[in-house]
């Protein structure tokens, strides 16, 4: 299972890689040519959203098969101390017996490893899944311009707007992003490494500034 669950991430990252390389492409497609606005533009959005979808296929294959390894490990777990519990139970009701009430007892104190294990694993899978979504929100800050509100990163992110929410805050409390308020008082989250996007071609070494 763990091999299955390493060989998806290796896809992931061999995507991830394919993902950076086809934008790269791009840019310098459009930096190099001459293009009328609007001519390759609704082909070429589309042609960069693959490299993305096939990213999060991967990605969401790698999430199930460890939430179904997490939960396969802590059913497993739930299992052996019913077992467990039922010989060591066995074993002192049976003027205790100290075979039985041994093993029954050993085997209660490894379900406990088995189900630290499992939810080691839905950690991981977890911490997998929220990467997952703060890639895609940024993907999609990215797309808008730097600037996104939490209904637009909850729907287009196709997450909820809780979690769009909980990103979005976290991001700000990283300084990463900057929360505004515009006059009708909705909450725009600006990315202002995004907005001024243009700026990296006038960066200068620290010492000269």
């Amino acid at each position: 299972m763990r091999e299955a669950m390493n060989a998806i991430d290796r896809i992931v990252q061999e995507v991830e890689r394919k993902v950076r390389l086809v934008d790269e492409k791009l840019e310098g497609f459009f930096r190099t040519h001459t293009v009328r606005p609007g001519t390759f533009r609704p082909a070429v959005d589309e042609l960069r959203s693959v490299p993305n979808r096939l990213s999060d296929m991967a990605t969401e294959g790698s999430c199930a098969m460890r939430y179904a390894f997490a939960y396969f490990l802590k059913a497993t777990a739930i299992l052996q101390f019913l077992v467990g519990a039922g010989m060591a139970i066995g074993g002192a009701s049976n003027n205790w017996e100290g075979s039985m009430l041994t093993i029954g007892l050993g085997i209660m104190v490894f379900a406990q490893f088995v189900w630290m294990g499992g939810r080691m694993v839905h950690r991981s899978a977890d911490r997998k899944r929220y990467a997952q979504f703060q890639n895609r929100l940024l993907r999609l800050a990215r797309q808008k311009g730097g600037r996104l509100t939490v209904l637009e990163a909850a729907t287009d992110g196709r997450m909820t707007v809780e979690q769009a929410e909980e990103l979005l805050r976290e991001l700000v409390a990283r300084g990463h992003a900057e929360l505004r308020i515009s006059e009708s008082r909705m909450m725009v989250y600006m990315f202002l490494e995004i907005e001024r996007d243009s700026e990296k071609d006038d960066a200068r070494p620290i010492d000269e500034l």
